[in-house]
């Protein structure tokens, strides 16, 4: 399951607008609005495709310019129990 944060670069005016439309999007957690304008958030998806998928839709919502990673994580949901994926309690 791949886990980003991002950094939604906006038109200037238009960061409140895209935070509350962001944090709409299913599979987005907006943490906060920077005083230059950009748009913090985390973005989750179960697959790498449905998180490509959910970074254009944030980079073609109205008022943003641009959508950059910060920081990216693949958890592998099927190895949380044992070594071969199976629970070993």
């Amino acid at each position: 399951m791949p886990v980003s944060g991002v950094v939604i670069r906006c038109q200037p005016g238009s960061e409140v607008q895209i935070a509350e439309q962001a944090g709409q999007l299913e599979g987005v957690e907006v943490h906060g609005v920077l005083p230059d304008g950009q748009v913090i958030a985390v973005i989750e998806a179960v697959s790498v495709n449905a998180e490509a998928d959910l970074a254009t839709k944030l980079q073609q919502l109205e008022g943003a310019i641009s959508i950059q990673v910060a920081y990216h994580n693949f958890e592998d949901v099927a190895h949380e129990g044992g070594a071969d994926g199976t629970d070993k309690a």
